[in-house]
């Protein structure tokens, strides 16, 4: 797997097919194995798809601080940048600008890379999408303090198992044994860095939510209908308040539609880049 240097972290990623370039972001815990299920779909569709281990997950660096989203926009700024330099002379430069598409936490940052670096966003695609600034419930709140105080208390594989994968996040994905052994695995690889004694708080966020109407990519929200309310009200707050956008609910599905309904999704995500 190839890797390159990204604002100071060394960052693994994977490149493949040729065309409009989709930049997959994984979520919270995951790495990008997490969109297996649609790089193949999407390489037949005509797009070149790059996928990457955002930094403290998988096999990208741990860095000793600044898991912040400004640092994860800023990485993904550098990959770009990086990718250019690297292909060969006679291309012309490919990854000028792209087709964010965020999961959960990857969300957060596709958003916070469209306000930062608006010239290099195509379009937004953000699905069950977290949003910095916007206010939690009391038990997603809890739920993160306690995966925290597991991970100092026993350490991250533990923690995984024992809080973080009970989550209703992953209710829908549970139903099916072998989808969920599969992200079990992806997630019981993470180390929790930004979890650990020292980290910058985890309450720390920009205000993305009081920004979203400066963006004005093109933007697809999707969200499985059953996912936990908090995750709900923030697709239709991004649908209400980013200009041009759409809302696309998934029947039966929680918070992960890529692995629970892949061709549904992949279906919906095609047809919404080739209007784009």
């Amino acid at each position: 797997m190839p890797h390159t240097y990204t604002n100071g972290v060394v960052t693994f990623y994977e490149d493949a097919g040729e065309g409009p370039v989709v930049v997959l972001i994984h979520g919270y815990g995951a790495d990008l194995r997490l969109w297996d299920g649609q790089v193949s779909p999407l390489r037949e569709a005509g797009f070149r798809v790059i996928r990457y281990d955002v930094r403290g997950h998988g096999r990208s660096m741990i860095a000793p601080d600044g898991y912040t989203f400004e640092n994860y926009a800023a990485d993904l700024r550098d990959l770009l940048d990086r990718l250019n330099v690297e292909r060969p002379a006679t291309e012309s430069l490919g990854v000028e600008a792209v087709h964010a598409m965020g999961l959960s936490m990857g969300g957060g940052i596709a958003l916070q890379f469209a306000l930062d670096y608006p010239e290099r966003v195509l379009s937004l695609t953000l699905v069950d999408s977290a949003l910095p600034g916007f206010t939690y419930s009391d038990e997603t709140t809890t739920h993160i303090q306690n995966f925290m105080q597991a991970v100092r208390s026993d350490g991250a594989r533990q923690a995984i198992d024992r809080v973080w994968l009970e989550h209703p996040f992953f209710d829908g994905v549970r139903r099916d044994p072998e989808g969920f052994a599969s992200v079990r695995d992806i997630l019981l690889d993470f180390q929790a860095p930004d979890m650990r004694d020292g980290a910058r708080p985890a309450d720390y966020h920009p205000d993305i939510a009081g920004r979203l109407r400066e963006i004005r990519a093109p933007t697809l929200v999707v969200v499985g209908e059953d996912d936990i309310e908090d995750f709900r009200l923030i697709a239709d707050v991004l649908a209400e308040n980013i200009a041009d956008a759409r809302l696309e609910l998934i029947a039966d599905c929680w918070h992960l539609p890529p692995v629970e309904k892949p061709g549904e999704f992949n279906a919906m995500l095609v047809s919404f880049l080739r209007g784009t």
